[in-house]
């Protein structure tokens, strides 16, 4: 298959160097940038399997960008060939350790304000076709994979009239604008075992003045087991006004990194998390109890 070229795209990756760097360095603006991205817009939530399918279909597809990113990432003039730097690259995020620890790191891209407008995203299979990036995205982060499942996918029809503004989680408290999905991937929010947790959503409204009625359901993948089964429905009620709520998280909850989702749907919803939603929103979060 032939290459995808974005020289007018390559060249642009400043914003990430900060990011791909190997050591910890002092926080930059582009750091600053990244931190104020609201996390939801920092992409895709990938296992450690499509981490490891994110770098071989960049490098089927893109080999010529992570070249770039190895060159930013190594200042040398020392002549190595490409197969050389990609094996290197390779090393850095996708050790056998590091698989084996279920932290593979992957690259993950979006626009300069990190809108996503086009809600691309790259592969996750080196069996997956090369598609045209948007000449205006560029590599915002090098995540860790967390998630040890694949989740159901959940997305709303529309959200052009009705969508989640924000959830608010004890201290935690994240807003955005109108999305028929948003994955909340740049933050994971810490949550006490064995007590009662304060929630408030706040729904978004074409017209404020006169406010929908709808439905918001949350669940909690609790047991880690990738789905969320019919005792993990958390909450669930129907309004006009802002939703405040509590939930009780159990005493023995597995440790790592598990999914939390909060659907807001004008059509009324589902109990069933994985059921596309009619009208506003759905929102995944990354969650841990201690």
């Amino acid at each position: 298959m032939k290459k995808l070229t974005k020289s007018n795209y390559v060249s642009s990756i400043a914003l990430a160097s900060s990011l791909l760097a190997a050591s910890v360095q002092a926080q930059t603006p582009a750091d600053e940038l990244i931190e104020n991205a609201k996390y939801s817009e920092l992409g895709d939530m990938l296992t450690t399997t499509e981490a490891q399918g994110r770098f071989a279909w960049m490098k089927k597809c893109y080999d010529g960008l992570l070249v770039e990113m190895w060159e930013q990432m190594f200042d040398t003039r020392e002549i190595i060939p490409k197969e050389q730097k990609l094996q290197q690259l390779q090393q850095l995020w996708l050790s056998q350790t590091k698989v084996a620890a279920g932290q593979a790191q992957y690259v993950t891209f979006a626009n300069e304000d990190f809108t996503n407008p086009y809600e691309w995203t790259a592969g996750t299979s080196e069996n997956q076709a090369c598609t045209l990036m948007p000449p205006e995205y560029q590599a915002v982060a090098l995540k860790t994979a967390v998630l040890k499942h694949k989740y159901c996918a959940n997305t709303s029809f529309g959200s052009e009239w009705e969508w989640i503004e924000g959830v608010k989680i004890e201290e935690f408290e994240h807003m955005s604008g109108s999305h028929e999905h948003t994955v909340v991937s740049g933050k994971v929010v810490t949550l006490p075992a064995n007590r009662a947790v304060k929630v408030t959503v706040i729904p978004g409204n074409v017209i404020p003045e006169y406010p929908s009625y709808v439905a918001v359901r949350l669940w909690a993948d609790w047991n880690h087991n990738g789905e969320f089964d019919n005792n993990e429905l958390m909450h669930s009620s129907a309004s006009d006004g802002v939703f405040q709520f509590v939930f009780n998280v159990p005493k023995d909850v597995p440790e790592g990194v598990t999914l939390m989702r909060v659907a807001l749907d004008a059509g009324g919803g589902s109990d069933n998390a994985c059921r596309r939603i009619q009208y506003g929103e759905v929102e995944d979060y990354l969650i841990t109890v201690r």
